[in-house]
């Protein structure tokens, strides 16, 4: 029973997370927001993004410092899950390797790549308490109309294909 509700707890989690995810790779990759030294987006300094949420100084000023804080954390993680990938990847390129070494390394991997996912989850979330409700409705529309946009622009897979 325990199991069951902390399974439900993180379904609720993530499905609250993910269209919060989602709007922030949307808005990075196709709003012309600030970017910071290193080339990552910070949308929520872009000037639509903060006139569409009506985003105080405050607010972005808050959001800022949890991606200032959580940045050396998420590259640290990301750095990390890259070298466990290329160890995996020459693991995998051996002609004696046992399944032992390969189910040891894809836990490295695979622990790795949690952990770089748990980062930015957390970062994801904390961002999302400084939105107010409405903020966060807001967040959900410009998601929805980015992802129409997308669909609209990018062909689908069968139309690749042909």
């Amino acid at each position: 029973m325990l199991f069951e509700t902390s399974v439900l707890n993180r379904q609720v989690f993530l499905q609250r997370l993910i269209p919060l995810c989602v709007v922030l790779c949307l808005s990075a990759n196709s709003l012309d927001g600030a970017q910071s030294r290193n080339g990552t987006r910070e949308w929520w300094k872009s000037e639509e993004i903060r006139l569409e949420l009506e985003l105080s100084d405050e607010a972005v000023a808050s959001i800022d410092a949890i991606f200032q804080t959580t940045m050396p954390e998420l590259r640290a993680a990301y750095r990390l899950l890259r070298k466990h990938q290329e160890q995996f990847d020459q693991l995998l390129e051996r002609v004696n390797v046992t399944e032992e070494e390969v189910l040891h390394e894809v836990d490295h991997l695979e622990t790795a790549r949690a952990e770089a996912n748990k980062a930015r989850a957390m970062m994801l979330f904390k961002m999302r308490r400084v939105f107010t409700p409405d903020q966060r409705n807001k967040l959900d529309k410009i998601r929805e109309r980015r992802q129409n946009e997308r669909r609209t622009r990018e062909p689908n897979d069968s139309q690749r294909r042909r």
